[in-house]
């Protein structure tokens, strides 16, 4: 897959379409709701952090989801904090985002990134030198300002 520009969520114009929180809000509660889990929290973007993220705890282990701010691009995570993420493929919740987003497979997020192979934008190709990213998943979902 090759990543868009503005990817980073980092541009010299202001990006406008944001995705809709409201809808990926609801879907994490249905999702809780099937799964049986409990909802431990919900985090819109606000800068520097470019996603909004959907906790929620199923059977004792706490689930995050985290859906870019301004692409339909979401990725199922052990969160820690925003340098500390762990993508993992977890098929019932990532099952039912398919209708509504791109569901990112872990093998992609946690592939080595390589800034030749995605259309980053000048701005984008600096901050990738300044905060060196080794993995998608990390130039994807960041906290960069």
């Amino acid at each position: 897959m090759r990543l868009p520009m503005n990817i980073t969520g980092l541009s010299d114009e202001e990006i406008e379409n944001r995705m809709d929180g409201t809808l990926f809000q609801k879907l994490g509660y249905e999702i809780a709701r099937k799964m049986k889990g409990e909802v431990v929290g919900y985090i819109q973007p606000s800068y520097p952090l470019n996603f909004y993220r959907f906790d929620i705890k199923i059977d004792e282990k706490r689930v995050s989801i985290l859906l870019h701010e301004y692409f339909p691009y979401v990725a199922i995570t052990s969160y820690k904090n925003e340098l500390q993420i762990h993508f993992y493929d977890y098929e019932e919740v990532m099952a039912e985002l398919k209708p509504y987003y791109t569901v990112l497979k872990a093998a992609f997020l946690n592939e080595p990134f390589n800034p030749k192979d995605h259309d980053l934008s000048e701005i984008e190709f600096k901050n990738v030198n300044y905060w060196r990213p080794k993995i998608n998943g990390e130039v994807i979902f960041n906290c960069w300002d």
